[in-house]
């Protein structure tokens, strides 16, 4: 499944509020002061720019908005990306691709990622999710890594089925598909994560090892949320994923919270 989650429906309005006695660009806020630029609520073209229709902005007066909520942890080329974007007066474009263990509703952790980005950088980034419920074979086989590819991502998290793939998919043939991917993908900074962990599993922790070990050798970024769960041999574990017939199906609510809020402190500046 693909859905687009583009930001033409932000307020394009934005204000200077008042943040611990300085002024900073956010997303319009009207229970803060008004800006020293008098909007009022209101778009100020001069300050701003126009907004054309497709989310860019025309004769952006503040570039920098919004790059004080960067981490400085994103890797260096989606950094200097973004800026260049910002300048150029185009949104940046985010592809968060997976399996559909990210969720598709509200709850899940892509849905509230896309939020969150949103949130704090408003149209400056145009976020699409790619979810999917199939292996990575049958992601390269069906041809969608081409929909994230005509999606022209400058940046794509990508998830790359590695659960799906457990028991179905040789690890030489996952680490291939992903080759595959990023190929088509051009010059989109890649960045790597792994699905959510199991209770006391076996062959499926040494594959995760191997994932890590094949994004570093190919110089990737790899983002490592099992640091923040709690150990998968633990009775504690138990509560952070969904249990089906026995069967570990999903993140529990408490398994998305952790993953979430690792992906959100890794995007997004405090």
């Amino acid at each position: 499944m693909h859905e687009n989650f583009g930001d033409n429906n932000v307020d394009p309005c934005r204000c200077c509020r008042v943040r611990g006695g300085e002024y900073v660009l956010g997303i319009q806020d009207r229970s803060q002061p008004v800006s020293r630029f008098g909007c009022g609520g209101k778009r100020n073209e001069k300050h701003f720019g126009n907004i054309r229709e497709d989310g860019s902005r025309e004769n952006v007066g503040e570039a920098e908005y919004g790059l004080h909520r960067i981490h400085r942890t994103l890797a260096e080329q989606a950094r200097t990306d973004f800026k260049a974007a910002i300048s150029k007066g185009r949104a940046y474009k985010i592809a968060i691709v997976g399996s559909d263990a990210m969720g598709i509703d509200s709850n899940g952790w892509g849905p509230q990622l896309k939020q969150a980005l949103r949130k704090a950088y408003g149209s400056h980034v145009h976020v699409s999710l790619f979810a999917y419920d199939m292996n990575s074979d049958e992601f390269i086989r069906e041809g969608k890594y081409k929909d994230v590819a005509d999606f022209q991502p400058d940046l794509v998290l990508f998830e790359p089925f590695i659960l799906n793939n457990n028991g179905a998919v040789a690890m030489e043939n996952q680490l291939n598909d992903i080759k595959t991917a990023a190929a088509a993908w051009k010059d989109a900074v890649l960045l790597i994560q792994p699905s959510f962990p199991l209770y006391q599993a076996t062959n499926y922790p040494d594959q995760v090892d191997q994932l890590e070990m094949f994004t570093k050798m190919e110089g990737y970024t790899y983002l490592n949320h099992w640091k923040n769960w709690p150990d998968p041999n633990s009775g504690k574990f138990k509560a952070y994923v969904k249990f089906e017939n026995g069967e570990q199906t999903a993140p529990s609510a408490k398994g998305v919270k952790v993953w979430y809020e690792y992906l959100r402190d890794y995007f997004i500046a405090d």
